[in-house]
């Protein structure tokens, strides 16, 4: 009997196994190529960072050339104001021959404490007592650079550096020289290309100060979340931020001049620089493009080696196991000898498999054989016996010897006649129990037939299978009945004498045969109670229980039993 098939579990598939075992197995690994792809992704981070510095330093290099020219030359003519404070006239023909000898810068003057300007290469005096930057200029005096929008002499937008002169400690002015924001961009667009959106420049207080642009516009590719005053603030430093406009930019700081002014690189992030910033981020999926890697080729591997090779011996195996043949499979050069070595002994084991059950059925067909001559010779003997039961009874001189030897005669041709069912069957040493109730009724009525007896017989009765251990009393059982019922049947009132036989099976195998016949002037027959007696014996042989009841006008009897499957006696093993 073939067993149930255990319920296959998905985690224990072969494939799933290997593929965790192989995601542990590489596991360090993996570990090990994280940390150095990290390693490798940060240094990247850095140059690119370094990168982004430098190209933010040469766009601002010719603007902080400017700034500090402009710085160096406020400082050289502050060394000479002292000595040319009182001649108005030189002092303006100093500061008109450097604008006219130099394109870069469009305005240079003296603004002495008392905010007249009259020294300047302007030619003439300006008056800046009354402004806000000059009070705050003299509160607090400083090298300064100063963006003017509108400047008075040019009317453009100007960067202004104011250089404090002093003359023993005494404050006695500053010097000014004004450079066009025209002159600080005309190099910065060549720099970047177009990854450069602008480079803007502003002093430690915040204030933007240029731009290469835009200088009204460029508050607006300000980030959002830092301020200008934060910013200028802020080390040198690279990051990403979104602007107020949601653009996507990448900003570099670069201070210049001691800290006093600052270069802000403003960079689009879809024009390529982010690229140079993340080149090293895909390669942060290299541990598991290289374990994805090696899963397939370890499942590819298995797949050609083992998988598909067992999946043929298993079709081979379930076939064999269905209907007991094998598939023509030819020997595969690329399975691995363990497994040519696994084939191998399932197929010698199938055909000693096959050679057995062959062997097998041949010993069940000659059993069959010889139990079936058994039975044949059997039902013969008994024949011979019933034969020569019959000649005695033709010798016999008394009625009451003959109805004792009929009765005998009976007896025996019952039981040739399970013989001869047993010789008949087909159902694997089963008989037809059923049939053999109903030929025994009908021979005893034929029998009383010829006795002058007029009776009724009523048969309800099922084809029901027993084995021949309960098929032999229940046959001598009914016979033993169907005797008593003809010989006490009878009617009082001078009807019909009647016999009723029912005999039937429920689904849980429980037996129930009811006899039953009419009682009239017949029932003062004389009785030995041998019949009583060996219906007993019969129903103790078939585990059964007899229930009988008898009324004035009838007799009923009741047997039940359960039918049950063959039980060997132990010689026979």
């Amino acid at each position: 009997m073939m067993q149930d098939v255990p319920q296959q579990r998905w985690y224990k598939n072969l494939g799933v196994r290997l593929i965790a075992m192989m995601s542990l197995a590489l596991l360090p690994i993996g570990l090990i190529a994280v940390s150095q792809t990290k390693s490798v992704t940060e240094k990247a981070r850095e140059n690119a960072e370094l990168a982004l510095l430098v190209l933010t330093e040469q766009a601002a290099l010719q603007e902080r050339l400017l700034i500090q020219r402009a710085l160096g030359a406020a400082g050289s003519f502050g060394t000479l104001m002292p000595d040319i404070l009182d001649d108005t006239a030189r002092c303006s023909q100093i500061f008109t021959r450097f604008v006219q000898t130099s394109d870069n810068f469009s305005f240079a003057g003296f603004l002495p404490v008392s905010g007249q300007m009259v020294c300047s290469s302007a030619n003439r005096s300006f008056d800046f007592s009354g402004t806000p930057g000059f009070a705050e200029a003299l509160a607090d005096p400083r090298p300064r650079v100063e963006v003017i929008n509108n400047a008075p002499l040019s009317g453009e937008s100007v960067a202004t550096v104011s250089q404090p002169v002093f003359q023993d400690d005494t404050l006695l002015g500053f010097v000014s020289i004004s450079v066009p924001h025209t002159a600080l961009d005309a190099a910065a667009n060549n720099v970047a290309g177009d990854a450069l959106i602008d480079i803007v420049t502003f002093d430690r207080s915040g204030e933007i100060l240029t731009s290469h642009f835009k200088l009204k516009e460029a508050a607006a590719w300000f980030p959002t979340s830092l301020d200008v005053d934060s910013l200028s603030r802020s080390e040198l430093q690279t990051f990403s931020e979104i602007n107020a406009q949601g653009d996507d930019l990448i900003y570099t700081i670069v201070p210049i001049e001691d800290g006093q002014i600052y270069v802000l690189g403003i960079w689009d992030a879809k024009a390529g620089v982010k690229d140079q910033i993340n080149s090293a981020l895909p390669a942060s999926i290299f541990p598991a493009l290289m374990w994805i890697t090696s899963l397939i080729v370890a499942l590819f591997a298995v797949y050609r080696l083992v998988t598909r090779h067992v999946r043929s011996i298993a079709r081979q195996m379930t076939r064999f196991a269905r209907d007991r043949t094998l598939l023509s499979v030819t020997p595969s050069v690329e399975m691995p000898n363990e497994l040519q070595s696994i084939q191998g002994s399932f197929l010698s084991m199938a055909d000693a498999i096959l050679r057995d059950e062959a062997d097998l059925e041949n010993a069940m067909r000659q059993q069959s054989v010889l139990l079936k001559e058994v039975h044949h010779r059997v039902k013969n003997n008994l024949q011979l016996i019933s034969s020569i039961l019959n000649m005695q009874i033709r010798e016999a001189q008394h009625d009451e010897t003959k109805r004792i030897l009929r009765r005998m005669q009976d007896r025996v041709l019952s039981l040739a006649t399970i013989h001869r069912d047993l010789y008949q069957t087909s159902s694997g040493g089963f008989v037809n129990v059923g049939a053999l109730v109903r030929e025994i009724v009908e021979k005893t009525l034929e029998i009383g037939a010829e006795s002058d007896a007029n009776i009724t017989l009523t048969a309800d009765i099922d084809d029901i299978m027993l084995f021949p251990d309960q098929a032999v009393p229940m046959s001598l059982l009914v016979a033993e009945a169907a005797t008593n019922a003809m010989k006490y049947a009878g009617s009082s009132d001078g009807d019909k004498a009647w016999i009723s036989l029912s005999f039937k099976c429920d689904d849980a195998q429980t037996c129930r045969l009811e006899f039953s016949n009419s009682v009239g002037t017949s029932a003062d027959v004389e009785s030995t109670g041998m019949g009583a007696k060996l219906i007993s014996a019969f129903a103790i042989q078939l585990g059964a229980e007899i229930d009988t009841t008898q009324t004035a006008d009838s007799y009923k009897m009741v047997v039940s039993f359960e039918a049950v499957e063959f039980q060997p006696d132990s010689g026979d093993f």
